[in-house]
Order: structure tokens, then sequence, then C-alpha cells
């Protein structure tokens, strides 16, 4: 499993598509499509899979989903990468599996960061895409500080740059994250506090993020809530599962992608309750991200599924990463 974390993390850390991505398109997954016909939509796509993808591949995808449908997707994401380096593309649609998502106001205040730490991640971003440029274990990510360190040696001197940053500037990160205006900046906050000292205000300032209303603020709060909570499972009480949950429903593939990578550690204890709510809410959400074919994108989900279906946790482990997912869906009862 712990190869798929670290895909997990790597789209977490990279967000959009890389340059030294292929230009051919892999996979195409759809969500948020129930009571929809995905096949209709699927037919009617400008590419498929295997063809070229260019500049003009997302405008092009959601014209012909909004003539198939006659509503526009809600998300067109493109994610790096294949084993063969082929962009993947998640098609979100407005069926009823999909639900609004509601976000805090955008804020209004002139709170920015300091120079240092964006110099800091101007460099780091880069050294990141190189280090998984590179292949090998440079891309291996070690957690269990409760801050991501990779392996890298140049992405890592400046992740621990970020690290002794953050560590004497937490005031300026929790009022940029809350209070800023300008989602760049909340964005940086977001990641480096996830670099800060450990403490309930750290933790409680990330979930209460995970409602910004940009998706990249959004995506690197929840990714730094899962990197505490795998170094530290004790770390789970401190946050309200609730955003999350409903986060499952979301139209956007980050929103997703994140939720149910940070849903398969706070359900690892088994919470029936928790487990009982997720079910609820989001059962249709989850058999949709299950049945995608990539275990590196499927295997959260179908672990949350598997856990609500009461499997063990051995069986489990195996069917979420190596199939077949059939299984997990006939045990929780798919809808």
């Amino acid at each position: 499993m712990k190869g798929r974390i670290r895909d997990w993390l790597l789209l977490a850390l990279l967000g959009a598509v890389p340059a030294f991505a292929a230009d051919r398109i892999g996979h195409i997954e759809f969500f948020g499509h129930k009571g929809l016909d995905v096949a209709r939509v699927r037919e009617l796509l400008p590419v498929g899979e295997g063809d070229n993808y260019s500049d003009r591949t997302k405008s092009l995808v959601r014209q012909a989903v909004a003539k198939a449908i006659a509503k526009e997707p809600t998300d067109v994401a493109v994610i790096c990468c294949d084993e063969q380096g082929s962009r993947l593309l998640f098609i979100g649609l407005p069926g009823t599996s999909y639900k609004s998502f509601s976000y805090h106001p955008d804020p209004r205040r002139e709170d920015r960061l300091s120079p240092e730490i964006l110099d800091l991640y101007g460099r780091l971003d880069p050294a990141l895409e190189a280090a998984v440029r590179k292949g090998g274990d440079a891309a291996e990510e070690d957690d269990s500080r409760g801050y991501a360190l990779i392996k890298d040696p140049t992405a890592r001197a400046l992740q621990l740059a970020v690290r002794e940053w953050a560590l004497q500037h937490e005031p300026e990160l929790l009022r940029v994250l809350e209070f800023s205006s300008a989602a760049e900046h909340r964005r940086v906050a977001g990641d480096a506090l996830g670099y800060a000292r450990q403490s309930r205000d750290q933790i409680l300032a990330l979930a209460c993020a995970a409602r910004d209303p940009d998706v990249g603020v959004r995506n690197n709060v929840t990714r730094a809530l899962g990197v505490l909570v795998r170094s530290d499972s004790g770390l789970a009480s401190y946050i309200q599962p609730d955003t999350f949950v409903e986060m499952l429903n979301s139209g956007m593939w980050e929103d997703r992608n994140k939720a149910t990578g940070l849903l398969a550690q706070l359900t690892a204890s088994r919470n029936p309750a928790l487990l009982a709510k997720i079910r609820s809410v989001a059962l249709d959400s989850l058999v949709e991200m299950a049945s995608w074919r990539r275990p590196s994108h499927a295997g959260f989900a179908r672990m949350v599924l598997g856990r609500i279906a009461g499997l063990s946790e051995d069986q489990l482990q195996d069917l979420a990463w190596n199939g077949p997912v059939e299984t997990i869906l006939d045990a929780v009862g798919r809808p």
C-alpha cells in the first residue's frame, strides 16, 4: 500500500499536469454520473483513450458533454500520469451522485505571506516535478514526522527549509490561510501549515480551510491532514469528518480524490457511526470512484467501501489494490 499512498500524495503535491507528461490520453473516467447516459457522453467525446492530447482538449470535452446531456460538466480534470506517461481525464457530470459542496465566503483581507516562503515554494514545486521525472525511489515520501519529506535530496532540503520557516511563522500562516483575499497565498499557507508544530489549533485551521472557495487550497489542506493522521492516528480525534464525507459528492475531482484519501485514514478504526454516515451520504459516489480502473486512483474508495461492507482488513488490502473490485461492490450491495 505504500506505493499507492505515494501516488496519492504526489498527485496532491503536483496538482496540474507537469510539462513532462506525454501528449497522449490514457484512461477516461467519469464521476457524478448516476442517472445519466455515460455511454452516450463517451460516444460524443472528441477524443478517446490513446488519442493525442492538446491544449484544446479540455474545452472540446466540455462542449461535447454539454451537447450530450444539455448541461455543463462539473469538472474536466487532466491528471498526470499512467505508467506510459499518458494523461488521465476525469470528467465530472451533474447526475444525482453529484451534490454541491458548500464553501466559505471569499476572504477579503489584504494579508499576504512573506516573500521568503513564496520563493521557497517557487523552487520546491519544480524540484518535486524533477524528482518524479527521475523515477526509481527519488519520489518516495516519508510522512512519519507528520509532514512530507521526499527522498530526493534537493526537494527534501527545500521541504526542511519550509519546516524551519513554518515553525517560526505559524501566526502568519494561520492568518493568511483564513483571511487573505489572494488564493495563491492561501494555497501556500495551507501546505506550509502542515509543516508547522503539531497542535489542535493547526489541525482545526486545516480542517476549517477544507471549505475554502479555492479548490487548490482545499487540496493542500486535506492532503496535509492526511499526512498528519498517517503519522499519528490519535490526531484523527481532532478532525470532524462531516466536511470530508460531503466532499465525496463534490463536482471537483481534486475534492473527491483527497476526501477519499483522508477518509481511508479516518475509517481505519471502523467507527460504526462514521461508516453509517458515509453509506447514507455518499455510497453512490464511492461506488463510482471504486469502479475506476487504476487502483492508484480507486484504491482508497475501495478501502472505505470494504470497511462499510465489513470485509476483513487483510482481505480488503488485497482487493483494494489488486482486485477484483466486484467482490467489494457485491459485499457492500452496490446501489
